[in-house]
């Protein structure tokens, strides 16, 4: 235990140690500016409020695709490991495809392709005005919007849970249906537990990305925190500097405590590993 505690007491100074370095740099940097840029912060502190119901938004929609996409993912992946040949080559096209295409041309093609031919963000009409934590959650924008972020990231988790299980000695399966255990069984109770320590420090890298994947939704102009801050701003207006700086410092305090999580869970993951 005092080995544990001097590791973790080790790993906070030098973070605490490589922040204070980065001030100093940002600090320097600021007052270097400041010889040829009137900064307009007065102005852009006031527009918080917006950025706070942004905010909302980017989290209702990173917190709802996270859930979707898990739950995807893992079918996807029971699908590519399937012992039916068509159901691993189409979730085999599934992957592929979605994983080779940039996230902006799927939000397109959900948006203002599939939106045409299928209009169910219109069976949730009668509810469009429903809000959950100030955010209406049955717009038909946020529902695409959910809907394209949840099934590109499932195409990247799938691959996740994929490696994840094939990690796993097959002997372990084999044990379990020895024992009676169906396949679904085997899944359940021996080989996703096992698996789940591989998978975890990938996926949460990858919870990482969809907040920042969030911030493309802005195209469809749905008001999170990115399209919060282009509104922000009108032509001709001197600080626009001062609104994207704000906005950089909201997705570093979602991200940052995500990769500080995924950090912190592979080393104490790899440790139990060496343990064993």
């Amino acid at each position: 235990m005092p080995g544990l505690f001097s590791r973790y007491l080790k790993y906070g100074w030098r973070f605490f140690s490589a922040t204070a370095l980065l001030v100093l740099i940002l600090w320097l940097v600021y007052i270097s500016l400041e010889q040829t840029y009137i900064f307009h912060w007065n102005q852009a502190l006031r527009s918080l409020h917006n950025y706070n119901q942004g905010l909302k938004i980017t989290l209702s929609i990173s917190l709802i695709s996270m859930f979707v996409s898990l739950g995807l993912g893992i079918i996807i992946a029971m699908g590519r490991l399937s012992r039916w040949t068509i159901v691993r080559d189409l979730s085999g096209v599934f992957v592929h495809s979605l994983r080779n295409l940039p996230f902006i041309v799927v939000v397109l093609l959900f948006y203002f392709g599939l939106r045409q031919a299928f209009p169910i963000d219109r069976l949730f009409s009668p509810w469009r005005r429903v809000e959950i934590w100030g955010v209406p959650i049955f717009d038909g924008r946020f529902i695409w919007g959910v809907l394209a972020l949840s099934i590109f990231e499932a195409s990247f988790i799938a691959e996740i849970f994929r490696g994840g299980i094939q990690a796993i000695h097959k002997e372990q399966g084999e044990a379990a249906r020895s024992l009676g255990m169906s396949y679904f069984q085997s899944m359940r109770y021996v080989i996703l537990p096992q698996a789940f320590r591989v998978i975890i420090p990938p996926l949460t890298n990858e919870l990482v990305a969809l907040v920042k994947e969030s911030s493309l939704l802005f195209i469809i102009s749905l008001e999170e925190l990115t399209q919060t801050a282009r509104l922000q701003y009108s032509t001709g207006r001197p600080f626009v500097f001062e609104y994207y700086t704000i906005l950089a410092a909201y997705y570093l305090m979602l991200t940052i405590p995500l990769s500080i999580l995924s950090h912190f869970l592979e080393r104490r993951l790899a440790v139990g590993d060496r343990n064993r």
